[in-house]
C-alpha cells in the first residue's frame, strides 16, 4: 500500500484543502504526483484532522482463480465508489477508470469540495481550459 499526503492548492495558503490517499496502485502514485501537491509539507495541515480520507484499491485478488479477462486487474460488474461527503471520505474499489482511481481529481475535487464550500461559505468550481490565448478560434470572436 502507498500512503499519498496530498494538498488540493498550496499548501502554505489558507485555502489549500489536504487530503490523504492509500491505494495499492503505483500508477495512483506517479499520477497523484502530477495533478496534486504531494509531499512532507501537507503534514502540518493533516495534524488538524481536517483533511479528506481516500482510499482506493484496484481490487486484484492475490489469488485469481480465474483468467484475467483483460490489462487491468478490476472488475467492472463489481466496481464500488462512495463518495461521503458528510465525512469527507472517498473510496473507491476494483476500478480502473482514471475518474475512480485519481480521488484527488473528481472526487476531492468536485464532489467534496462543494460541501466544504457549502459548510465554509466559499464556492467550488471544476474550470476547463478550452484554449490558449493567441490562438484564433472562429467561434470566439474576442480572440
Amino acid at each position: 500500500m502507498y500512503i499519498i499526503p496530498v494538498s488540493m492548492g498550496p499548501p502554505s495558503t489558507p485555502l489549500a484543502k489536504a487530503g490523504v490517499q492509500l491505494t495499492d496502485s503505483p500508477y495512483v502514485v506517479a499520477s497523484m504526483h502530477i495533478m496534486t501537491r504531494v509531499g512532507h509539507q501537507i503534514f502540518p495541515s493533516l495534524a488538524t484532522g481536517d483533511f479528506v480520507r481516500c482510499l482506493h484499491s484496484v481490487g486484484r485478488p492475490l489469488l485469481l482463480r480465474e483468467p484475467l479477462v483483460n490489462g487491468w486487474p478490476c472488475d467492472p460488474e463489481r466496481t464500488l465508489v462512495a463518495h461521503v461527503p458528510a465525512e469527507r471520505r472517498i473510496a473507491s474499489f476494483s476500478s480502473g477508470y482514471r475518474g475512480n482511481l485519481l480521488l484527488g481529481k473528481k472526487c476531492f475535487a468536485l464532489h467534496i469540495a462543494s460541501r466544504m464550500a457549502r459548510d465554509e461559505g466559499w464556492l467550488a468550481e471544476h474550470m476547463l481550459v478550452g484554449g490558449c490565448f493567441g490562438v484564433k478560434y472562429p467561434f470566439f470572436g474576442f480572440f
